[in-house]
């Protein structure tokens, strides 16, 4: 039996992506400040000074994630266990096949289940699409861009802890 695989948030994973956000929210914040400076109508002055301070806002919470050293998924030979999305084990015999989705960047194993995701898996974030639409409803995507590792790793330890899962290409 081989030891189970914690995945962490990537330190540069979470802070890149804050970097856009924080930019430009520097940027709004340098705008508002000199339409203050030079007079500008306090609507205008204000709508951007609260542009500035939204996207400071989402730069900060994404750059938070970096020092977030918490383990975030769990692969063993029980299942896998994402802590972003319900903190729930789902256990291999539930899934019937992964995929590795990926480009520019960005990585999502989606993995497609023998039945409905539990409530907590299925109310997360990043499956949030799948409720809405009339397919999918047995998918559940777990983002890996951001963790530690990469996907093409993950699709390798899963076929090491659940050699029935069929990896799609």
């Amino acid at each position: 039996m081989s030891a189970p695989l914690e995945l962490r948030n990537s330190v540069t994973g979470k802070i890149f992506p804050a970097i856009g956000p924080l930019l430009i929210g520097a940027i709004a914040g340098f705008g508002a400040l000199s339409g203050l400076a030079v007079g500008a109508d306090g609507g205008h002055v204000l709508v951007i000074a609260l542009v500035a301070l939204g996207c400071l806002g989402l730069g900060y919470v994404i750059a938070r994630g970096a020092f977030d050293r918490s383990v975030q998924v769990t692969l063993d030979s029980q299942g896998f266990r994402d802590a972003r999305a319900g903190d729930v084990l789902v256990p291999w015999a539930m899934v019937k096949s992964v995929h590795l989705t990926s480009g520019k960047g960005a990585a999502m194993l989606n993995f497609e289940l023998t039945r409905e995701p539990p409530d907590e898996i299925k109310y997360a974030p990043a499956n949030a699409l799948d409720r809405m639409l009339p397919f999918g409803k047995n998918i559940v995507h777990m983002e890996v861009s951001s963790l530690d590792v990469r996907g093409q790793d993950m699709v390798e330890a899963i076929k090491t802890f659940a050699p029935h899962v069929v990896v799609r290409r």
